[in-house]
């Protein structure tokens, strides 16, 4: 009866776009967001730092929104949204005008009264299971024989394709990297079998930004806080959790002051894991926020210049230098190899994704 309502009060709409945040993870939803995906064709997005359940190569997937980045002209022009398992927060414009159109209706599932009752308020709360409730759905949908939504989700993927598109042709930069050169070079690396860790920061916006074709259950990240620092020491979970698979961090040089000392604990543990480090010598996001205020107001934002492949060796673990894009994902294998924690330091440019021009 859930889809019903769904139906009766809004078959209208033509630009309906799916939120999925983490309840969705944490129910298990994954098979129920690819069968409700399969028969609705409606677009899907990921609010950024939550948890994801899409598989890579899923049609509907139009990445993550709410990144200091930026995003696709879609949350504006959608006229229903459908949030599932996410908060209403500053991720989807509070689910209010000027984030989305006045006139757009929106629908929130949650498990959790409490989370029903934060944020704007919706037309429709249902309080369910989302993978119960994305279930029923799709039954529904199929017995209503309802139409797919085949028109809008090509559009809304062209828009998603040509905004990630300045990103995704960046030339190389020869021997001034940026973390463009780092996400790709790790691309070949994150197979289904590889927990993938990203803190937040500059590193984590241009792993959001290039790493764009799907966002797996096996991604895990720092939730919608956005806090730095958490990385280490989620790594040493990850490695408890899942013996035997590969974890690889994605951190920051101010994400990873914060616990550094921790690859002493790792060690003594026998805890391997590979972090990938990017050193900007630079608070990167806030530096890349001041810059737009011009080259003067960056103020209380930088940082000395640290051998953290040393300072790793001094504690225990395995430290390695990538001078070079080309050295990058060789020095990654290697750490994936030395069966002990193990830090790949790459010193980039400190440039944000969303200061690439077009």
């Amino acid at each position: 009866m859930m889809f019903v309502s769904l139906a009766e009060k809004y078959e209208e709409k033509d630009r309906p776009l799916l939120v999925l945040g983490s309840g969705g993870f944490y129910a298990g939803a994954g098979e129920a967001v690819r069968t409700f995906l399969e028969a609705t064709d409606i677009p899907i997005v990921v609010p950024i730092w939550d948890r994801g359940v899409v598989a890579r190569g899923t049609p509907q997937w139009l990445g993550v929104i709410g990144a200091a980045s930026g995003g696709p002209q879609l949350l504006a022009d959608t006229d229903l949204l459908i949030v599932v398992g996410a908060r209403t927060d500053y991720r989807i414009g509070y689910a209010q005008p000027p984030g989305i159109s006045a006139s757009a209706r929106v629908i929130h599932v949650d498990a959790s009264a409490a989370e029903l009752a934060l944020g704007s308020p919706a037309d429709l709360n249902i309080l369910g299971d989302p993978a119960s409730v994305l279930l029923a759905w799709t039954a529904e949908w199929s017995a209503r024989q309802s139409r797919p939504h085949s028109d809008w989700r090509p559009e809304a993927q062209e828009r998603d394709i040509a905004f990630r598109a300045r990103w995704q042709t960046l030339p190389a930069a020869g021997s001034e990297m940026t973390g463009h050169d780092i996400v790709e070079a790790l691309r070949p690396c994150l197979t289904d079998e590889t927990v993938f860790l990203v803190d937040a920061g500059n590193i984590g916006q241009w792993a959001h930004m290039c790493l764009a074709d799907g966002y797996p259950a096996n991604w895990l990240t720092c939730g919608a806080s956005g806090v730095v620092g958490w990385g280490l020491g989620g790594a040493m979970g990850a490695r408890l959790a899942y013996p035997d698979r590969p974890i690889i961090l994605l951190s920051g040089d101010g994400a990873i002051g914060f616990t550094l000392t921790e690859f002493e604990s790792a060690t003594r543990q026998g805890l391997p894991f590979v972090v990938v480090l990017a050193d900007d010598q630079a608070w990167g996001i806030v530096a890349c926020s001041q810059r737009k205020q011009g080259p003067e107001a960056v103020i209380a934002s930088r940082m000395m210049p640290v051998r953290y492949d040393r300072v790793a060796e001094g504690l225990g673990a395995v430290g390695i230098r990538a001078e070079r894009p080309e050295e990058i994902g060789p020095a990654v294998q290697r750490a994936l190899d030395a069966g002990c924690p193990a830090l790949v330091h790459v010193p980039i440019v400190p440039l944000g994704p969303e200061e690439v021009s077009l």
